[in-house]
């Protein structure tokens, strides 16, 4: 015989395993491969939020202390209306070509650009805003921002298309960013921020 207890669980189960392929899916939506070697994972609340999670899940400690730690590293990664923020990760499948690969994959990172029809570049830049962070040549994740001017801002909001590429000669990659990308990607922008 079942007890009593077992339905409540089976829910919340279900719950759990619904907002985590809905949260899955959303991630999708914000993530864009450029090459062969690289990965933008587009930031936002719900995508910051799991990563907090995640960490305190990791750690074993959802102490409030704990709690306010994470929050505190991981707030410099939420997007303020001005910008895209993204976490660039490099990927490469050995630890040889890695050893060789990251410091030049590194300067590409920082010549990573997003461009709309007739308009200018905008480079990203590195989002140094959080506690402790250093770009070192031979990291593999790199925090990244591209700020948008009220120009651009507009021109995306009123459903531009766009662009991801890169402009470092070893590793001339580019690509049209997908709609459905773009369309949650522009909710990220504001036309009048604080």
């Amino acid at each position: 015989m079942l007890s009593h207890h077992t339905a409540p669980v089976a829910q919340a189960d279900t719950l759990h395993q619904r907002r985590r392929q809905a949260l899955i899916a959303h991630r999708r939506l914000r993530s864009l491969a450029l090459g062969p070697c690289m990965w933008l994972q587009f930031e936002d609340a719900l995508t910051v939020q799991h990563l907090i999670d995640e960490v305190l899940l990791a750690h074993r400690d959802d102490t409030p202390e704990a709690c306010r730690r994470e929050v505190d590293t991981c707030t410099h990664l939420l997007p303020d209306g001005r910008q895209w923020k993204a976490t660039l990760l490099i990927g490469l499948p050995d630890s040889e070509r890695r050893a060789r690969g990251l410091a030049q994959l590194h300067e590409a990172a920082h010549r990573l650009y997003v461009q709309l029809p007739r308009m200018p570049r905008v480079y990203a830049r590195p989002n140094d805003a959080g506690p402790g962070r250093t770009h070192q040549p031979s990291s593999a994740v790199h925090a990244l921002r591209f700020d948008f001017p009220p120009p651009l801002r507009v021109a995306l909001l009123a459903g531009s298309p766009a662009s991801l590429g890169c402009a470092h000669d070893d590793y001339a990659y580019r690509r049209v960013i997908p709609m459905a990308a773009l369309e949650q990607l522009r909710c990220d922008l504001a036309l009048h921020t604080r």
